[in-house]
């Protein structure tokens, strides 16, 4: 990495149920508003690179996203594309516009993500190829099953589970945009209705309407924006194709492959993180995720996430704006604004103590896809 890529902008919509809104709609007002953050013109951007989300890449992915949102935005860029890699999409179009800004193709990339999954019937519910002969539908079955491969080799508990979807609540609580800001208690978590056994609907993202969009831009126009430039240290990407054929499927994620690499790119460890965004479509990703990263030893995550150590005031944050579990679905892309938000330190009543380097992690498909990014203030 040359490092000549930073993210420059940001900027989002409202999250939550909008009928009267289509996608395209609110990815334009997400994009207008990150142009407008970075204090740069929209006749500036000369890159677009799209995540579609499930209802626009999966459903009605036949015309080129990224084509019908330039229409939309009434751009011609000179590099431009999509990627449909489930929910590490967002942080790997980031990855993408690095690579883009610093091979020279452009240096004012608009990264996208928007979708109207809450609106479109059946977004997260499409059967996963011959497996819905089985009863497989949607990404719940896929996880639960990772769920109980972990309680049954080390042990894992429903209440260590809880403490994740606990502490995600208690984080939206301080987030003024949050879908769910009201207060998880252990026995509330406990007496909701299965989705997939062991995992609960408190177990499960928000689905929501909404957009989210983040600028690239070359460093040599740092003198340009309107805020301090966030530093791309490391980026990595990792996948397992293989899903069922492979016996370790369920035990890890890619994680483990790219998080070394993207560490080691970003010359920092583990120990020197100091607030983790780390993508939880589910409970149970974000302890197998603290496990391949290395923040804790294999089976040790539910331990390690006892007695609100990952919530507020704890002495690990993980996911200070609520995450997918109760800030809303964004994709992966709010996960990468709220790191860039803790670096700046305009995160207001949730600002964690000047943190210098934030973790930012996508994880998608069938467990199959993984994404890295390491950002500094």
């Amino acid at each position: 990495m040359t490092r000549k890529a930073v993210i420059g902008g940001i900027g989002h919509t409202e999250f939550g149920r909008f009928p009267e809104r289509t996608a395209f709609d609110l990815e334009v007002e997400a994009a207008r508003r990150a142009v407008e953050d970075a204090g740069l013109r929209p006749d500036e951007v000369d890159g677009l690179i799209t995540d579609p989300g499930p209802a626009q890449g999966i459903l009605d992915g036949i015309t080129p996203h990224y084509l019908a949102l330039g229409q939309y935005l009434g751009i011609d860029p000179a590099y431009a594309g999509s990627d449909i890699l489930g929910g590490a999409s967002s942080a790997a179009i980031v990855q993408r516009a690095v690579l883009a800004v610093e091979a020279g193709l452009c240096s004012v990339c608009l990264c996208v993500y928007g979708d109207s999954a809450l609106s479109s019937p059946g977004s997260f519910g499409y059967g996963r190829g011959d497996d819905a002969a089985f009863g497989l539908f949607g990404a719940v079955g896929l996880h639960a099953l990772a769920a109980r491969r972990h309680m049954h080799r080390w042990g894992t508990t429903s209440g260590q589970l809880a403490e994740v979807a606990i502490a995600a609540r208690a984080h939206a609580m301080r987030t003024p945009h949050a879908q769910k800001r009201q207060p998880l208690t252990l026995k509330q978590y406990q007496a909701a209705d299965s989705i997939v056994e062991p995992l609960n609907r408190h177990d499960c993202c928000l689905v929501s309407d909404g957009a989210a969009a983040v600028l690239v831009v070359s460093s040599d126009r740092a003198a340009d924006l309107r805020h301090m430039p966030t530093r791309i240290l490391g980026h990595g990407q990792a996948s397992s194709l293989s899903t069922w054929s492979s016996p370790g499927h369920f035990d890890t994620l890619p994680a483990a492959r790219c998080g070394p690499e993207a560490f080691a790119r970003a010359g920092v460890s583990t120990a020197d993180v100091d607030v983790a965004m780390l993508y939880d479509c589910f409970t149970i990703v974000v302890l197998m995720q603290l496990e391949d990263y290395g923040f804790c030893e294999r089976g040790e995550a539910g331990a390690f996430v006892a007695e609100g150590r990952i919530g507020p005031g704890g002495s690990f944050p993980v996911n200070p704006s609520g995450g997918l579990l109760a800030e809303g679905y964004g994709g992966g892309m709010m996960h990468i604004i709220e790191a860039v938000r803790q670096l700046r330190g305009i995160a207001g009543e949730r600002q964690l103590d000047a943190p210098e380097i934030a973790l930012v992690t996508g994880h998608g498909l069938g467990m199959n896809t993984h994404s890295t990014l390491i950002l500094a203030a």
